[in-house]
């Protein structure tokens, strides 16, 4: 069970990783401030406008990449106005959000190291635990920021502009507003893969200190009577 987990663990850890870096990690949704304009925005879902967005890591890290430090925009966002510029009311909690789920990567691994070198389950523990703390801090730096946004602080036009070429969605933008947003699959990936390893080493504590044993009753054979003491009866 010990060579069990020294190899299932760093697999669950680098498999957090890739899910937290490929999978949607947020999730935003634009709606109406009135019955009207919500229902405007449901018939325009229908033909084919894109009412609902998600970003994963991967996706931010490229869309960063497209912007100076300074928000002037480079060649492959010329087209379109600064994404620095655009989010600059939210660009601290972006960062500090950025800073924290790195960290919650970078312990993943560290465990995963941790687990496949010595087996130190209690250590595996206490990491996963620390990242678990690390994805709540995450949670309230989103919330925040989230807040901003639903708020109206974000120019919706300009932002949608940069990931939809649809003059009709361009033209909805200056009537909605966005109506959702939250921490999508990949965040909650993250989250429960370090439950997950919680619990793993749990269960292997418990297998490890009490093994399963197979019991086995043995009965005495009575013993063979001789062929002589048969045929004297």
């Amino acid at each position: 069970m010990k060579i069990a987990y020294r190899i299932i663990t760093p697999i669950l850890a680098i498999g957090a990783v890739v899910m937290g870096f490929f999978l949607k990690l947020f999730y935003f949704a634009l709606g109406g401030l009135t019955d009207e304009i919500s229902s405007i925005v449901t018939l325009a879902s229908q033909f084919g406008v894109s009412t609902k967005y998600e970003f994963s890591a991967f996706e931010i890290i490229k869309l960063l990449l497209t912007t100076d430090l300074s928000g002037a925009a480079t060649d492959a966002s010329k087209e379109s106005a600064s994404f620095m510029t655009i989010i600059q009311p939210v660009l601290p909690h972006i960062i500090a959000f950025i800073v924290f789920f790195v960290l919650t990567m970078l312990l993943f691994l560290a465990l995963g190291a941790v687990a496949a070198a010595t087996g130190k389950r209690k250590t595996v523990m206490i990491m996963s635990a620390g990242g678990l703390v690390l994805c709540f801090i995450c949670i309230i730096i989103s919330r925040l920021a989230f807040n901003k946004i639903i708020g109206g602080e974000i120019p919706l036009t300009d932002l949608v502009s940069m990931f939809s070429d649809s003059t009709w969605m361009q033209l909805l933008t200056a009537v909605v507003t966005v109506s959702s947003a939250t921490l999508s699959a990949g965040f909650y990936a993250v989250f429960g893969m370090h439950i997950l390893v919680i619990l793993w080493t749990v269960l292997t504590n418990m297998l490890i200190n009490t093994p399963i044993e197979i019991h086995r009753k043995h009965r005495r054979k009575k013993p063979m009577k001789k062929l002589s003491a048969v045929f004297r009866k």
